[in-house]
């Protein structure tokens, strides 16, 4: 019976020292692994490695520097079947006296930098009053010159030590200059910085100190990966595109960027990327939809008091501002030489996940981070239309790969391996057929003028007719100045009538066009020929216009 007594009483006491055991708290030592970049936010994903015994336990992953989205946390574990998951929450600690050693360390370094851009302003002063002494001797030397040459001829050496001394004087100049802007426009980048550190540190945000805590049971020794995803702000991404034509080729390579930008307080360091279409800020519920009433316009009331006050009277209108986002497809992005990327469909989003991992510093610098490349067989031609511009577009006809969808975005043209200037793309879809434009090319010259204006001051019996012609006469000509033939189109706008008073006729047209009312659009034609070098297109045409005789016409 004694035995047994003690037996039990034994147990009993072992009971809370376990139970102890199990509940401390374990610090995660944990990195960022994954970011899924979104047009104004980003999931950050941080991992830790963690080892468990069996039982309750709290895992804490200190030190989250940016403010966070609660709501959008989220915390999965690997293996998942040996680690059940109970809860998660952020925690939150004011801490005056660690954020008061802060501040004054920025303080500091701040002061630092602004003596330093002091300094470098000063030597730009001094560089700017030996730029103007050695402006003053060039001038004097200028005049003084021509002078002693009608006198006696300067020695050649003197000239040439004239000469010498104020080219490397003055490019000596010119290069202190260059470094002194540069070092002072990189100092700025680091006190704006440094700034917005200091205002997040000093300000209520950084009087907190934040930490993520994870409530889990494990069932056996386990070793396993704890990961804790989030969304905070400051982060965005926007497509950007090179396009690389070669004439000769025939080809035209197509490489897609993202291009990331972030000040989330924390830097990512080798972290796997993800680019998303998605907008997770924005609700996913579509608004209400409620009348739209309308009444009477209600001009401006003025009050005549103190302030003048102005007051408006407002109808009341609520209009649809919701819309449902459409689905975006993509897929494996591979190029024949390298693969940049792979994307995938998700719900709404096109999500591209980069193959190499990255670094992205938190000072808001653009990053300019491959996504996809691929070769388009292209069909180059010149478009004009010069009623609006006397130029040549050159132009490449393309078709997008079967699964990828292209965003709309900025695109950067090099021809022959030059750079030449920036275009743009609409959103295409996969397997679309677009037109790519290259820029202007000098060597295909074009022109449009007016060769004729007649107006019929037609007279019955001396009194002026109700109605009045004008004959109008125009010649377009496109010239080749390249050493290849080469594909073209003009468009041409023909006036359209929106009045039954007005008629519009044309006369005679020396070259038909191809196409009228060029994709349903009233007047507008469309020649397409192609012109041998030296060769010389000449259109012309002439069309009448008749209307009431008072009526004035607009758009002529």
């Amino acid at each position: 019976m004694r035995k047994a007594f003690l037996a039990f009483f034994v147990s009993i006491l072992a009971i809370p020292i376990y139970s102890v055991v199990l509940a401390q708290d374990t610090i995660a030592d944990s990195h960022i692994a994954q970011v899924v970049i979104y047009p104004d936010s980003v999931m950050v994903s941080r991992t830790a490695a963690v080892k468990l015994s069996p039982g309750a336990q709290k895992i804490i992953f200190p030190e989250i520097i940016p403010q966070i989205d609660e709501n959008s946390l989220k915390v999965s574990a690997l293996p998942a079947d040996q680690v059940k998951i109970l809860g998660a929450q952020v925690r939150k600690e004011f801490l005056q006296e660690e954020s008061a050693q802060a501040v004054k360390q920025l303080q500091d370094e701040l002061q630092a930098l602004n003596d330093q851009k002091r300094r470098v302003e000063l030597d730009r002063q001094a560089i700017s009053e030996e730029k103007q002494f050695l402006d003053s001797v060039r001038l004097f030397s200028q005049g003084q010159i021509p002078k002693d040459l009608v006198t006696k001829m300067p020695a050649a050496k003197d000239l040439d030590d004239t000469l010498k001394f104020l080219g490397t004087r003055l490019k000596e100049n010119y290069n202190k200059a260059m470094d002194a802007e540069l070092t002072s426009r990189d100092l700025q980048k680091k006190i704006e910085l440094v700034q917005r550190k200091l205002a997040q540190v000093s300000g209520p945000e950084g009087k907190l100190k934040r930490s993520i805590e994870v409530e889990l049971e494990v069932s056996k020794p386990v070793n396993f990966a704890l990961t804790a995803s989030y969304l905070v702000y400051g982060a965005s991404w926007q497509p950007l595109y090179d396009a690389r034509a070669s004439v000769e080729k025939s080809s035209v390579e197509l490489i897609s960027y993202g291009l990331v930008k972030q000040n989330t307080g924390e830097d990512w360091r080798d972290v796997k990327v993800f680019l998303s279409t998605a907008r997770p800020t924005i609700g996913g519920r579509m608004p209400e939809a409620d009348p739209w009433f309308i009444r009477p316009y209600q001009p401006v009331m003025l009050y005549d008091n103190k302030d003048m006050v102005r007051a408006k009277a407002m109808a009341p209108r609520v209009a649809l501002q919701g819309a449902w986002n459409g689905v975006e497809e993509g897929a494996d992005i591979v190029q024949e030489a390298e693969k940049y990327a792979k994307a995938e469909e998700k719900g709404v989003a096109v999500i591209y996940e980069l193959p190499r991992k990255a670094t992205v510093k938190s000072d808001g610098t653009e990053y300019k981070l491959p996504v996809s490349a691929q070769d388009l067989v292209a069909a180059f031609e010149y478009s004009a239309y010069p009623r609006l511009a006397p130029y040549a577009y050159l132009g490449s006809r393309v078709t997008n790969a079967k699964d990828l969808q292209l965003l709309s975005g900025r695109v950067n043209i090099f021809l022959e391996g030059d750079f030449v200037g920036l275009s743009g793309i609409d959103t295409i879809g996969p397997g679309e057929e677009f037109d790519l434009y290259l820029g202007v090319d000098e060597n295909v010259k074009i022109k449009r003028e007016q060769i004729e204006k007649k107006v019929d001051e037609t007279l019955i019996a001396g009194i002026p007719s109700p109605t009045k012609k004008t004959t109008f006469t125009y010649k377009l000509t496109m010239e080749n100045y390249k050493s290849k033939k080469i594909n073209a189109k003009l468009f041409e706008a023909i006036p359209v009538s929106q009045d039954d008073r007005i008629k519009v006729k044309v006369n005679q047209v020396s070259l038909e066009p191809k196409v009228k009312d060029w994709k349903d659009k009233k007047g507008i034609w469309l020649w397409e020929f192609s012109l041998e070098p030296k060769q010389k297109q000449e259109i012309t045409y002439n069309y009448t216009v008749e209307h009431p005789r008072e009526m004035q016409i607009e758009g002529l």
